[in-house]
């Protein structure tokens, strides 16, 4: 009896301690779990990856890699992550419907949407596009960025998501019909542009809708915010230190992998990460995008934020939304 006793005690110790090397939603944790996009809300990530044990990650960090926002989302909901990169958009649609706890920690990616055509076509601006027809996806930022430009610009110009018979509910969609030659005018973001003009080199990028943006008077000075890092307002107060220690790593990550003269690094970091397929493809998404992958926190994100939302339609959030050190 008293050897099972033994036992028992040593082995209630072990969970103990196993548990300990865990996160746990009640507590104070050594560990970060970190979630990031494919794509470039993602690509700010990857010296940080890199330099803590890649996609295996280390005694620090753990790396999980979305393709999907909706399981990313479901997973920080559920809290299997601590902290997820997502498209500003959706950080704040998932504020206000599912979790009123959820923290905007920084920006990580700006304008990242570019207007192609297939080489019969070209422009250099919207406004060389009066009468014609843009494709893109139905849902996500490239419609809704598209079409409120066309509107304030008071601009001529159809936007269609479907071709045929087929609905283009996605930027993948999008590429598809892009690599199909469908499209003669088509808006994506990186780094879907690069993955499509890969396989059809007739397509090249005519428009940054950055550009376009600016042309607004209201929002002349403000970029468009495409992507954000987000966590809950409890794991935050709970481990105020961890999330400090890595928003430092973090905006030196994003920072390098941002700045042009690393741009061969970059690209292999964001290949290893998984975050595009292969580093030839990345780093040319990464050159077209320049210095959009980019950090931005504290007012300066609250200001950056609040006139994206505004423009797309979205009621702006408590200030509480807006994390601050």
């Amino acid at each position: 009896m008293k050897k099972l006793l033994a036992t028992l005690l040593i082995l209630t110790l072990a969970l103990l301690s196993l548990s300990a090397c865990f996160n746990t939603s009640d507590g104070e944790t050594d560990k970060l779990r970190i979630g990031y996009m494919s794509g470039p809300t993602g690509m700010g990530m990857a010296k940080l990856i890199h330099d803590n044990g890649g996609m295996d990650g280390n005694e620090k960090y753990s790396f999980v890699s979305y393709t999907d926002t909706s399981l990313a989302k479901g997973d920080l909901t559920k809290g299997n992550i601590d902290v997820i990169c997502l498209p500003t958009n959706e950080a704040l649609a998932y504020y206000n419907t599912a979790d009123q706890n959820l923290r905007v920690l920084a920006l990580n990616c700006l304008n990242s949407l570019y207007l192609i055509s297939d080489g019969e076509h070209s422009a250099e601006s919207l406004s060389d596009l009066e009468g014609e027809t843009v494709y893109t996806c139905q849902n996500g930022t490239p419609k809704i960025i598209l079409e409120y430009i066309i509107a304030q610009l008071e601009l001529d110009i159809e936007v269609s998501y479907t071709i045929g018979d087929k609905t283009m509910s996605t930027p993948a969609d999008v590429r598809t019909q892009v690599i199909a030659g469908n499209l003669p005018y088509a808006v994506i973001p990186e780094p879907i542009v690069t993955a499509a003009t890969l396989k059809n080199n007739s397509y090249s990028i005519d428009i940054n809708l950055a550009d376009e943006w600016a042309k607004i008077p209201a929002l002349a000075n403000t970029p468009v915010t495409m992507g954000c890092i987000v966590a809950s307002e409890k794991f935050i107060s709970k481990n105020p230190n961890l999330i400090e220690s890595f928003l430092a790593e973090y905006e030196a990550s994003v920072s390098y992998v941002g700045n042009p003269e690393n741009l061969e690094n970059a690209a292999n970091y964001v290949a290893e990460a998984k975050i595009m397929d292969a580093a030839p493809a990345a780093k040319k998404a990464l050159a077209n995008l320049g210095t959009a992958i980019s950090y931005i926190d504290g007012a300066e994100m609250k200001s950056a934020l609040e006139a994206f939302y505004t423009a797309i339609g979205m009621p702006l959030p408590a200030d509480e939304f807006y994390y601050e050190k």
